[in-house]
C-alpha cells in the first residue's frame, strides 16, 4: 500500500485506507475499487491523496493514531472552537467548558507521545497520520509528534517533551479568532488580511493563558512559533536566545509540515526538497542547532517512496539507512524506461549514484 496524489489515481486502483472526511464520515472504504466517476469525485471533493495497494507495495502501513483516538481528538476540537466562536459574537467564555475539553486533549496527547517516544520508525509513516480531509486537524498533530521526536532525540525529560507537545497542538488556537473567509482565502492575502493574520500569535497566548490551565511555558509556543532567530519575526521580533527552545522546536515543526502538506492553493512539497529550504533558513530564521537535529531525525526518503536515481534507473525504497537517509535500499524495477526483473541496490555501496526525484509512477507504468 503506498500513498499517490488523485491525479496519478486510475481505473483499477484498489483503495488501501478509508477515506474520512472532516466531520469523521466515511467516504469511501478501504478495497474499493476505482473508476473514473469516483476518482472526479474525490477530486471535485478536494481530495489531495488517497492510499492505493498495488504489486510494489505489499505491506500494510500501520496506523500512528487510530482512527478513533484521531475523532475524539476531532470532537474536543471543534468543541473548544465552538465556545471561541461563541464569544466572539458577545457570548462570555465557558471557562469550565475550555478546561474539560483542554484536560481531555491533553489526555489523550499523553498517550500518543508515549507511543511516539518509544517507536523507531514514528517518522517514516509520519505522513500516513491524515484519516481526514482536515488540514488544520492534521496540522496540529503532526507538529506535535515532529517536535516530540525532536525533544526525544535530543534527551528532553518527560515532563518537559508533554508541556512542549501540548503546546504544539494547541500552537494555533488563535487562528479560531480570525474570520474563516480569511484563513482559508485560495488567494493572496491582502496587507491588511496578512497582519490580521499575525494577530493570531497573541490571541491564541491570551485564550490560553486567561483560560485554560496550561503551563506557561507550553501557552507560550501560541505567542513565539512565529519569532525568528534575526529578530524579523511576530509579534514581538524576539531573537537568538530571547526565544525558548519550545518555541524554535515548534517553528520548524511548524514550517516543515505547511511545506509537505497539500493545500487548495499549491501541492505539497517533496520531504527532501523541504528539508532543503529549512537547512537554507538556519541561522536566519531557525536555529542551527535544532535544525541539525531535526534533519538527522527526519527520514528524507521513508520506505515505500518511489525514486528515480541518477543514472536513469527506477525503484522503491525498500529499506530505510538509519544512519544515512539519503542513501537507502532500493528494489529496482526499471533501467532507462524499461521494465527489468526486480533486484536490489544498496546505495550505501554505490557512492557515485544518488536518489536524483521522488516519483509517483514509473515512466513504464505512465501508458498502462
Amino acid at each position: 500500500m503506498r500513498r499517490i496524489p488523485i491525479e496519478y489515481a486510475k481505473e483499477g486502483d484498489v483503495l488501501g485506507r478509508t477515506l474520512y472526511n472532516n466531520m469523521g464520515g466515511m467516504l469511501l472504504k478501504e478495497g474499493s475499487r476505482l473508476n473514473q466517476s469516483i476518482i472526479n469525485k474525490l477530486k471535485i471533493y478536494g481530495c489531495f491523496n488517497i492510499y492505493i495497494k498495488d504489486r510494489y507495495t505489499e505491506e500494510v502501513i500501520e496506523e500512528i493514531i487510530k482512527p478513533e483516538t484521531m475523532n475524539r481528538i476531532h470532537s474536543l476540537q471543534e468543541n473548544l472552537k465552538g465556545i471561541i466562536r461563541n464569544s466572539t459574537n458577545g457570548e462570555k467564555i465557558d471557562t469550565k467548558g475550555v478546561n474539560k475539553n483542554v484536560r481531555d486533549i491533553n489526555e489523550i496527547i499523553e498517550e500518543i507521545v508515549y507511543d511516539v517516544i518509544f517507536s523507531k520508525n514514528i517518522l517514516e509513516d509520519l505522513v500516513n497520520i491524515s484519516i481526514y480531509d482536515d488540514y488544520t486537524l492534521n496540522h496540529s498533530i503532526n507538529v506535535m509528534m515532529l517536535a516530540t521526536v525532536i525533544a526525544r532525540d535530543n534527551g528532553f525529560n518527560m515532563s518537559d517533551i508533554k508541556k512542549l507537545a501540548v503546546g504544539c497542538i494547541f500552537h494555533d488556537i488563535g487562528k479560531t479568532f480570525i474570520p474563516i473567509e480569511i484563513i482559508n482565502k485560495p488567494s493572496k492575502l491582502t496587507k491588511e488580511e496578512f497582519e490580521y493574520i499575525k494577530t493570531h500569535t497573541e490571541k491564541g497566548y491570551e485564550f490560553l493563558i486567561n483560560y485554560t490551565d496550561l503551563p506557561v511555558v507550553s501557552s507560550n509556543i501560541a505567542l513565539c512559533h512565529h519569532e525568528r532567530e534575526d529578530g524579523l519575526g511576530y509579534p514581538r521580533k524576539l531573537k537568538g536566545n530571547e526565544i525558548h527552545k519550545f518555541s524554535k522546536i515548534a517553528s520548524i515543526c511548524d514550517v516543515f509540515d505547511a511545506l509537505t502538506s497539500d493545500r487548495s492553493y499549491r501541492r505539497a512539497a517533496p520531504i527532501h526538497e523541504a528539508m532543503e529550504y529549512l537547512l537554507a533558513a538556519g541561522g536566519t530564521q531557525f536555529s542551527v542547532d535544532i535544525i541539525k537535529s531535526f534533519s538527522q531525525s527526519i527520514n528524507i526518503f521513508p520506505k515505500d517512496t518511489l525514486v528515480y536515481l541518477s543514472d536513469g534507473r527506477e525503484g522503491i525504497v525498500c529499506e530505510v539507512n538509519h544512519e544515512f537517509h539519503t542513501r537507502p535500499k532500493v528494489k529496482i524495477y526499471g533501467e532507462n524506461g524499461k521494465e527489468v526483473s526486480p533486484y536490489i541496490v544498496d546505495l550505501m555501496n554505490t557512492s557515485n549514484i544518488v536518489v536524483d526525484k521522488v516519483l509517483h509512477i514509473f515512466s513504464f507504468d505512465q501508458n498502462k
